[in-house]
C-alpha cells in the first residue's frame, strides 16, 4: 500500500485548526440560506466560487474577505446549530475521529442574539451529530473597538470549559493588528485559567510567535515563520508548544510559494511538535486527507512520518486523557497491517 492509498484508508484523522465559518460546504450553505432567508446563486459552481479563495489571492487580508458570506448565513441559533451539525457529519464521513472547531461567537450576533446563545447553539450542534468535537472560541483582531466582546468571549470559554469548549483563540488580520495590541486577551485568559492558541507567525514573522509564547500560549496557530529565528524555535521545543500548520491555507495567503518550501521537516528534525490541519475546508477547497497527502508527497514522507503527524495531533489536542488514549489506540489499529 503506497502512502496515498494509506492516507485514503485512514479512519483516525484529527483536525485541530478548523474554522467553522471557513468550512461551510455548498450543501450546507443552501440549508443555512433558507434559515436566514438569504438568496444564493442557483448553480452550485457559482456558489462554490463565492465560498473559496481564488488562485490569485494576494495575502491573508484578501483571504479573510471570504468569510463574509458564510458569517452572514449564521446569524441565528438555528443556523449556527445546523452549520456545526453539518460540519461534524462531514468530518465523520471523511474519516476523522476528533476535531477542534473554532469560531468567533461575536461575529454571529448581528441580529441581536447573544454570544452565550450562539455558543450554546454550536455545542448543541456538535452533541446532536454524535461526533467527538470541541469548540475553540475566537477573540478577534479586526480593528474594531471590540475589547468588551473579546473579554466576553474569554469569559464564556471559561464558563463552558469542559462542557463543549476546550480553549480560546486570537484570530484575524495578524499583520494589521499584532498581538501586542491585545495584551488584555492574554491577561484575561491567564486569570480565568483558559488554555489558548494564537494565530501567529503567518502574516508576521517569528517575533509574533515569540510574543504569544512569552504570554502563555498553549499552541500556535500556523507558526510557520517561527523558522526565521532559531531562538524562537528553541522556545517551541523547550516548552513543547505544538504548531497548528495549515499547508494549503499558507499557500493561498502567499506565506510560501509551495508546500515544499515550508519548514515542516526542519521543525520535526528539531523535535518541535508539528500538526497538520485544514484551516478552512471551503475557503481553501481542501480536507484533512488532502493536506496530509500534500505534505507526504512534498517531503517524501512514508508511513512512519504520517503516523507521527497523526499522533502529534492527538497529543497536542485539548481532549482529556481518556479520549486521547482511545484515539491513540485507533491510530495503532489503522497502522497495524499497513506494511
Amino acid at each position: 500500500m503506497n502512502i496515498s492509498e494509506k492516507i485514503n484508508s485512514l479512519s483516525c484523522c484529527v483536525d485541530l485548526h478548523l474554522h467553522l465559518d471557513g468550512s461551510v460546504s455548498v450543501k450546507s450553505a443552501r440549508e443555512l440560506s433558507e434559515l436566514e432567508n438569504i438568496s444564493l446563486p442557483e448553480d452550485d459552481e457559482s456558489l462554490r466560487q463565492l465560498l473559496m479563495v481564488s488562485d490569485d489571492c494576494r495575502d491573508l487580508n484578501e483571504y479573510l474577505e471570504k468569510f463574509s458570506l458564510p458569517v452572514s448565513l449564521m446569524q441565528s441559533e438555528k443556523s449556527v446549530e445546523k452549520c456545526t451539525y453539518n460540519l461534524c457529519c462531514e468530518l465523520k464521513s471523511q474519516g476523522l475521529i476528533y476535531a477542534e472547531i473554532r469560531f468567533a461567537p461575536q461575529k454571529h450576533c448581528l441580529k441581536g442574539v447573544s454570544q452565550r446563545c450562539i455558543t450554546e447553539a454550536a455545542i448543541k450542534g456538535i452533541k446532536k451529530s454524535g461526533f467527538k468535537a470541541q469548540l475553540i472560541l475566537c477573540c478577534m483582531r479586526d480593528g474594531a473597538d471590540n475589547k468588551a466582546e473579546n473579554l466576553e468571549t474569554v469569559s464564556l470559554a471559561s464558563e463552558f470549559l469542559g462542557k463543549g469548549v476546550c480553549a480560546c483563540d486570537l484570530a484575524g488580520a495578524e499583520a494589521l493588528f499584532p498581538n501586542e495590541n491585545y495584551e488584555y486577551f492574554f491577561s484575561a485568559a491567564e486569570e480565568l485559567g483558559v488554555p489558548f492558541t494564537v494565530h501567529s507567525g503567518e502574516a508576521l514573522g517569528a517575533s509574533s510567535v515569540e510574543y504569544a509564547l512569552r504570554h502563555g500560549a498553549f499552541r500556535i496557530g500556523h507558526g510557520v515563520r517561527a523558522a526565521e529565528d532559531t531562538s524562537v524555535t528553541d522556545i517551541l521545543k523547550e516548552k513543547n508548544i505544538p504548531l497548528e500548520i495549515c499547508p494549503t491555507s499558507n499557500i493561498n495567503t502567499c506565506v510560501f510559494g509551495s508546500i515544499s518550501e515550508m519548514p515542516i521537516p526542519y521543525f520535526m528534525e528539531k523535535g518541535i511538535t508539528v500538526t497538520i490541519n485544514t484551516d478552512n475546508m471551503s475557503v481553501s477547497s481542501t480536507n484533512i486527507k488532502i493536506e496530509l497527502a500534500k505534505v507526504c508527497e512534498a517531503f517524501g514522507f512514508g508511513s512512519e512520518e504520517l503516523k507521527t503527524l497523526l499522533v502529534n495531533s492527538v497529543r497536542a489536542s485539548f481532549a482529556d486523557e481518556l479520549l486521547k488514549k482511545s484515539m491513540l489506540e485507533e491510530i495503532e489499529k489503522n497502522f497495524l497491517y499497513s506494511e
